[in-house]
């Protein structure tokens, strides 16, 4: 516990601690609670020393998350944590100086891109321009390895840079395409149940395949007319399948990318978990200590698991991936939720109608 707390937030911690054990005595869950250091200095954490020395390079990208500090804070963990990592903010030309001098202050390289004119469906152009600056600078700059991730998202585990290369070379890309390494999404947002939903958050990968990744061309392409304006409406009423296959971000960069290293796609589940298998690795927040400032400071929430139901939501874990990777578990196991695909997102999946 941080000896700097307020009287205030220590009766807040014992209020809170009274709370979670009532919950749990008294309802069917059990509860538990997550602290994290805000600052870089409360860090006490080392890596280990590390046999290789390949280049590496941290993209981090989008507006300067100001709050909390949170962007120049965890830049200054990488540093600590990493101090052979390049580190890259890759933000906007219209972000005022004030916020980047302490980033450049730090050493982190500053990109600066124009505004995309059209940000493109569920503002995916917005994300290309920025991410795609910051891989093509770090390729240039002659990383091997490059990370991907957005300015309000952290990774607290030491050598986590290490750690994803060593995944990358101890599981050979599969099926003979035109790729190096395995594509790593890593954190939130690789769904079981959406065709290629890989995350587009925070993704780590070769610098060759990561600059083939995040450059599949802007999308000009206007939303569909029957479509809903309204984000929330989309996903309310478009069903899954559709909705990656034309709309999803994630599945436009991950789909892209499979077609250019020459892999042929049919929009099923049971492919989707067949290139899951082959050229993309997942490693969940768990096992990099992985924190969402967005989401969790607003949820409150470590993870995403719903216990009672099988929802289109659920996410692709580091040991799904395994188990499929293995061969413990076959691409065809998917056929059973295929009709999924007509559901929405956040829905729950009937196995018996599904199946019966």
């Amino acid at each position: 516990m941080d000896t700097t707390d307020t009287v205030m937030v220590k009766v807040a911690r014992r209020l809170l601690m009274w709370s979670l054990e009532q919950i749990t005595r008294s309802s069917d869950h059990f509860l538990t609670y997550t602290q994290r250091p805000k600052l870089s200095r409360q860090i006490a954490n080392q890596s280990e020393p590390e046999s290789t020395d390949e280049p590496m390079a941290i993209v981090m990208q989008g507006p300067i998350s100001i709050q909390d500090d949170f962007t120049v804070e965890t830049l200054r963990i990488y540093r600590r944590n990493m101090p052979g990592v390049r580190l890259i903010l890759s933000t906007w030309n219209d972000t005022p100086e004030a916020d980047l001098a302490p980033i450049r202050a730090e050493g982190v390289d500053v990109v600066l891109s124009e505004k995309p004119a059209a940000p493109g469906l569920f503002n995916i152009n917005m994300q290309l321009v920025s991410a795609g600056a910051g891989i093509i600078q770090a390729h240039k700059n002659g990383a091997i390895w490059i990370m991907k991730t957005r300015t309000d998202q952290r990774l607290y585990r030491p050598n986590v840079m290490g750690f994803l290369a060593a995944i990358a070379r101890s599981f050979p890309a599969g099926g003979g395409f035109e790729q190096l390494h395995r594509i790593i999404g890593v954190g939130h947002g690789t769904l079981k149940f959406a065709p290629y939903h890989v995350t587009d958050q925070t993704v780590f990968g070769h610098a060759e395949d990561m600059l083939r990744y995040w450059t599949p061309g802007l999308r000009t392409d206007p939303l569909p007319k029957h479509w809903p304006e309204a984000l929330s409406d989309i996903y309310a009423q478009i069903p899954i399948g559709e909705l990656c296959q034309i709309g999803a971000a994630e599945s436009y960069i991950a789909s892209t990318f499979l077609t250019r290293i020459g892999r042929p796609l049919n929009w099923t589940l049971e492919d989707s978990w067949t290139a899951y298998r082959d050229c993309f690795a997942f490693v969940d927040y768990a096992t990099t200590d992985f924190f969402w400032h967005k989401v969790q400071t607003g949820t409150f929430r470590e993870f995403i698991n719903i216990y009672d139901t099988i929802w289109t939501r659920n996410e692709l874990t580091f040991a799904d991936w395994v188990l499929l990777h293995s061969g413990q578990v076959l691409p065809e196991a998917a056929q059973k939720y295929e009709q999924a695909l007509d559901l929405r997102f956040m829905e729950s999946i009937n196995l018996t109608r599904l199946t019966g």
